[in-house]
């Protein structure tokens, strides 16, 4: 997935991989014959001026690469191994980053979760109290029990807060590990 992709240490691993595969492929190119071509030209003349001679010499080699005492064929195995290593590297580098993303959502789907319970908790937490209001000024209960309801509205409200926040942090990990906004308006969660 793109998530998976998008991680500086996957990018990283991606970037290395791509590097030991140009490595692989530039040791390959070590068998391929090289070609050189050359130019010169020069003038000589064993009198001052009067006859000069002009020479101009055109080189062309070719190099055909035939036995090295086996240097190509282990840089090459080197480079092969690097190659695979990087692989491994990158693959287990988006498994992290799909493991961090994983686990960045599902604490902000926790946090979401734990604040609509506290949303909830306030709506109980009020009506406990208007219940409670209500019995104290029909003379039904003492004024231990209604300040004990609007002390429980005040915890409930305080969780609210709380939840809210852990929200915030966690939508804020979740994002981090997706590398991008999720709401650029003020719906935030």
């Amino acid at each position: 997935s793109e998530a998976t992709r998008t991680g500086p240490s996957a990018i990283e691993a991606r970037a290395r991989e791509d590097a030991a595969e140009a490595l692989v492929r530039a040791q390959r190119s070590t068998y391929l014959p090289s070609l050189t071509l050359g130019a010169q030209s020069a003038v000589y003349d064993t009198r001052l001026f009067p006859d000069q001679r002009y020479l101009t010499t055109l080189t062309f080699g070719v190099s055909l690469p035939v036995w090295d005492g086996a240097q190509r064929e282990v840089q090459l195995s080197q480079a092969r191994v690097q190659r695979e290593i990087a692989r491994v590297t990158r693959a287990d580098a988006e498994r992290a980053v799909a493991r961090d993303v994983t686990e960045a959502y599902t604490g902000y789907e926790t946090a979401r979760a734990a604040m609509q319970l506290a949303q909830e908790a306030i709506l109980v937490a009020r009506e406990n109290y208007r219940v409670q209001e209500t019995r104290y000024r029909a003379g039904a209960t003492t004024i231990l029990d209604l300040l004990e309801a609007q002390i429980g509205l005040t915890e409930a409200e305080a969780g609210f807060v709380q939840a809210r926040y852990a929200t915030r942090l966690a939508l804020g990990r979740f994002e981090a590990q997706l590398g991008r906004r999720l709401f650029n308006d003020g719906t935030r969660q």
